[in-house]
């Protein structure tokens, strides 16, 4: 894996680009339907615009599943020594990611309807929401803070604050509208794959209906047609769009996702590396690092610090079981900027 040369031509339209991080999760919060009574969803903490149009066919609750380096394991000396040899952000990728560790944490302290999400900046700032009036809550802020703070310390981590808060989240019901898109999103996924075709979603919420398939899937126009006489069956009149996913592409970028996570939380939860936050675009099998931070390109510290930042990620990324994982030999390109969003030319 190379790293490539960091150039500025160009770097304009890739932060039009750039993702923020997926790693930020947010536990059961705002659930609109029954079976989602544990969801989690990603905290976006950019600047992009939010997106207006409601998007529930690909609501997904999954946890993925990291492994989990426990400090019991450190008491074990052959081990200590063992996780001395591995790359620090290789130690957090061995890890669940923290708020994932705090809620179950908080799941066992019997609290309920918990909420956590991380934000980062120039400090990363937890907050962590429970069920309860706020008097109930204040009165439990002190173990909270305690249980989270255990957590984080145990990491190493010293660049956060964390919040606590009642959370206030209630049952939302759906609107009329709502409840008949759902229930075609459901008909049109049963009656297309009926048909023999390889869907993987359908979003009828639009003004458009979107049906999402593979790439493999070369049926096109027959989709599209079928879709809409399922459709004006049911009542709906709407036009058809297809959204081609290329799921080799797709599982590609979203095992990049679990690394850029760890990579993420790992290097914004250390003041020493004095990062406010990380964003990505992937691209024609190359994926572009974008790690912000809060330095001026004059700092004294500056040009040790994003040494020490690069030097992290490429140990990371190059170690034996990210080369051997479905990244292969794909290319990236590292940026690391200043307060003002511009590389450094370290």
């Amino acid at each position: 894996m190379k790293v490539d040369n960091l150039l500025k031509k160009g770097i304009e339209k890739d932060m039009e680009q750039i993702k923020a991080p997926l790693s930020l999760y947010t536990f059961a919060e705002n659930i609109k339907e029954e079976n989602m009574k544990m969801a989690m969803s990603v905290k976006v903490t950019n600047n992009a615009k939010k997106k207006k149009k409601r998007n529930f066919r690909f609501i997904s609750a999954a946890i993925v599943g990291l492994g989990i380096l426990t400090g019991s394991a450190f008491l074990n000396p052959s081990m200590a020594e063992m996780a001395s040899k591995i790359p620090y952000l290789g130690q957090v990728f061995k890890q669940k990611p923290a708020t994932q560790v705090m809620y179950e944490r908080l799941l066992n302290e019997n609290y309920q309807d918990i909420g956590i999400t991380e934000t980062p900046g120039d400090v990363v700032n937890y907050e962590v929401r429970i069920k309860g009036a706020t008097e109930e809550v204040n009165r439990e802020r002190e173990n909270i803070t305690s249980i989270v703070e255990s957590i984080l310390e145990s990491r190493g981590y010293d660049n956060y604050k964390i919040t606590v808060k009642a959370n206030r989240s209630e049952y939302m019901p759906l609107t009329e509208e709502e409840k008949k898109m759902t229930e075609l999103a459901s008909i049109l996924e049963k009656e297309l794959k009926l048909k023999g075709y390889d869907i993987i979603g359908a979003n009828p919420f639009d003004s458009e209906i979107e049906i999402r398939i593979p790439a493999t899937e070369i049926r096109v126009e027959e989709i599209k047609a079928d879709t809409f006489e399922i459709a004006k069956v049911n009542g709906i009149n709407k036009s058809v769009k297809l959204d081609i996913i290329d799921i080799e592409v797709s599982a590609r970028q979203n095992q990049w996702m679990n690394y850029l996570s760890s990579i993420g939380e790992g290097l914004a939860s250390k003041k020493e590396f004095k990062v406010t936050n990380y964003g990505f675009s992937y691209k024609n099998q190359k994926m572009k690092i974008f790690i912000y931070t809060s330095m001026n390109q004059n700092d004294s510290f500056a040009k040790e610090t994003v040494v020490k930042i690069k030097k992290e990620i490429q140990s990371f990324l190059s170690s034996e079981e990210v080369r051997n994982s479905i990244i292969g030999e794909e290319t990236y390109e590292l940026h690391i900027t200043d307060k003002k969003k511009q590389d450094f030319q370290f």
